[in-house]
């Protein structure tokens, strides 16, 4: 019976493009480029309070004031020209002439300083309210210049700027009532049609400030939260891209012509152990779990490949891949220490807990499944809670004795330790307030010699080393696409660049 549902389900989806965006014959009769995208199903969409879910939709209606370049790394200009600072603590920007918003306003310097004071409006519960505490005052002295003023300096102050929740609203929007149901930005693509949780179609901006982008003329995005269902629309060529796929799905994917993967960028599954209760308030349990565990079975049984090969593994929220990582040897599987540490605890017949996961999120099942068997060994009986992405992050996030949560990357890592380990940090699933993070993570924004910041980063992680609540384990973020789609361009900061792609 099972088996029947989700064969009805799947004849349902793939006759979906069909069903939500049939719209005459028309313009049936006029070709028109365009890309069909298997999203997983998003939450709350609207900027400030976006939950992750939509990149692909979010990215091509929104545009930020700079952008990460997916080749080089560098700092792009996008709706700002330029960019100065003196030491870090007034920061001035010049912005684009002539851009438009979707509804015809003009884009101003009003706009720039509405989207950044928004952030401490407590009616929006901004996610990037913490950071963006720093900003004493925003001078707006013509239409096309912001200076932004800082409390105290912040040398990589430019970088909380590429966040995904900071793209540039319109000061004369009501985001609050139309942000669900309406986004409206300056992006290459205009909303034009959103069923929430379902599919939405996004059409050409024709009044897009970059000549001859986009390169398409609609974006068809459709929600679907089984990863299955989503590569069989690809195989059937209902789809050109489905992002989050697993390596299982990969070497699916690799055996059919035209169809491809890449990885544009490692991300992260943080392993995280709630500290504000028992029994991972002792850090005696935190160090058993962690020698329980052996990085290189968990790469094999998640990626079929050996560490280091695609997959990392780490104590610390610091990515191998960025410059501010310290090389700490890894602790080594350690069975009998880790009874040992649990007994020391209180707990000498071992413990039952519960670790909650999104199982329609890649490497989810199979590091969750991994985690339980190598633990079991040293004492920890655990049980494996396993839902879709969106009923995860709405209902049981934040509040788990351990929890698997994938995490993109931050160009600038201090922005994901102030949302992730500060006291105060809106995403803080461990529920960590250590006076001695908290310090380092204020001393690392504030920091302008690069050699000071980077040894205090390196002083951060040994701290987690010893005391951290975390293991990361870093995964390939993996997109499968249609050879027909070119220049497919996807940063760090995980903000797929639509604007650029095209379709053969």
């Amino acid at each position: 019976m099972r088996r029947k549902l989700f064969t009805m389900l799947l004849v349902m989806l793939l006759a979906l493009p069909m069903v939500v965006f049939a719209s005459g014959d028309k313009e049936a009769e006029t070709p028109t480029k365009q890309i069909r995208i298997a999203e997983q199903v998003p939450g709350l969409i609207t900027p400030g309070v976006w939950d992750g879910q939509a990149f692909s939709m979010n990215s091509s209606i929104y545009e930020y004031l700079v952008e990460i370049n997916a080749e080089t790394g560098e700092l792009d200009p996008v709706l700002a020209t330029s960019w100065s600072t003196d030491t870090g603590k007034v920061w001035t920007f010049k912005l684009r002439e002539g851009v438009k918003f979707h509804d015809g306003s003009a884009f101003t310097s009003a706009d720039v300083k509405y989207t950044i004071e928004r952030t401490q409006d407590p009616a929006v519960g901004h996610l990037k309210k913490a950071d963006f505490e720093v900003v004493a005052s925003i001078d707006t002295p013509d239409d096309y210049t912001v200076v932004i003023n800082l409390k105290e300096a912040r040398p990589t102050f430019i970088y909380q700027l590429t966040d995904y929740n900071m793209c540039m609203l319109s000061s004369e929007y009501d985001y609050a009532k139309l942000g669900e149901s309406k986004p409206m930005g300056t992006g290459p693509f205009m909303m034009q049609q959103l069923v929430p949780k379902e599919s939405a179609l996004l059409v050409k901006n024709p009044n897009y400030w970059a000549p001859g982008l986009p390169k398409v003329d609609k974006l068809l995005i459709y929600f679907v939260a089984d990863i299955d269902a989503s590569v069989s629309m690809l195989e059937s060529d209902r789809v050109d891209v489905v992002p989050f796929i697993t390596p299982v799905i990969k070497k699916r994917i690799d055996a059919i012509d035209g169809l491809s993967v890449i990885s544009p960028y490692q991300e992260q599954r943080f392993i995280s152990m709630r500290v504000d209760q028992p029994p991972f308030d002792d850090n005696r349990v935190r160090l058993a779990l962690k020698y329980a565990m052996d990085p290189q079975v968990i790469a094999r049984s998640v990626a079929q490949v050996d560490l280091n090969n695609g997959v990392s593994y780490d104590e610390t929220p610091i990515m191998q891949m960025l410059a501010e990582h310290k090389d700490i040897a890894l602790r080594g599987r350690d069975i009998a220490k880790a009874k040992e540490l649990l007994a020391d605890a209180g707990y000498p017949n071992g413990l039952k807990t519960e670790l909650f996961y999104a199982s329609d999120h890649p490497f989810g099942k199979e590091l969750s499944q991994t985690i339980k068997e190598l633990a079991a060994e040293a004492g920890f009986d655990i049980e494996l809670k396993g839902y879709t992405r969106d009923i995860y992050l709405s209902q049981y996030w934040l509040n788990c004795p351990i929890s698997i949560t994938g995490w993109g990357g931050r160009i600038d890592p201090s922005m994901l330790l102030a949302l992730a380990f500060k006291g105060d940090g809106p995403w803080n699933e461990s529920h960590m307030n250590e006076p001695v993070i908290n310090d380092l993570i204020t001393k690392i924004s504030g920091e302008a010699d690069p050699t000071t910041r980077t040894a205090l980063y390196h002083e951060l992680q040994d701290w987690f080393y010893e005391n951290g609540s975390l293991i990361n384990v870093q995964v390939p973020f993996l997109v499968a696409i249609s050879d027909k789609v070119v220049d497919y361009k996807q940063p760090l900061t995980m903000i797929p660049q639509y604007k650029y792609t095209d379709i053969l």
